[in-house]
């Protein structure tokens, strides 16, 4: 039988953004997890205020007897857009969580979406113009964003720490 000692000898996996706080859950571990949620709110705050900014704009070209209707009709559209993106991302933290990755997958998974971020589009300016037809529908695609990263965000475990604990107890 092993002693406790030498099963604390293996080290636990680094993982992106936690460490291996993870493995504790101390403070560091709650101070991680709270502020990677924080920066998320804000992120969803500043997209948000500019797609009410967004609807505003296109609302004051409607004729003043639309704009209840139209209003009610938007807050509809994203009430629903919002739950959908819920049950999205409780689902998909549901499949990540049936087959976790191991802190190597993690890692790349991180690696690449760092890859991603920053690459501006140069040929924005020639084909970003039919993006404005869609501009009346960005206050339910923030909804949706915001429902589905807030259904990521608030789990007890996330798939990296399942399948960081499920490669240490192998080990």
């Amino acid at each position: 039988m092993a002693s406790r000692a030498s099963s604390d000898s293996v080290a636990p996996a680094k993982l992106p953004l936690l460490g291996t706080s993870w493995y504790r859950r101390g403070a560091g571990y709650w101070l991680r997890r709270t502020r990677s949620v924080l920066v998320q709110f804000a992120f969803s705050a500043l997209f948000g205020l500019f797609s009410v900014a967004v609807w505003q704009h296109i609302e004051s070209g409607l004729p003043p007897g639309l704009h209840a209707g139209a209003d009610m009709a938007m807050g509809a559209l994203s009430l629903g857009f919002l739950v959908r993106g819920w049950i999205w991302g409780r689902r998909t933290i549901r499949a990540k969580l049936a087959a976790p990755p191991t802190p190597e997958q993690a890692w790349q998974l991180h690696r690449l979406a760092r890859a991603g971020r920053g690459s501006a589009d140069p040929d924005f300016g020639r084909r970003g113009g039919p993006l404005l037809f869609f501009a009346p529908f960005v206050p339910p695609c923030v909804a949706w964003w915001v429902g589905a990263t807030c259904a990521t965000q608030f789990v007890r475990e996330t798939p990296a720490e399942a399948g960081a604990r499920k490669a240490l107890s192998r080990s």
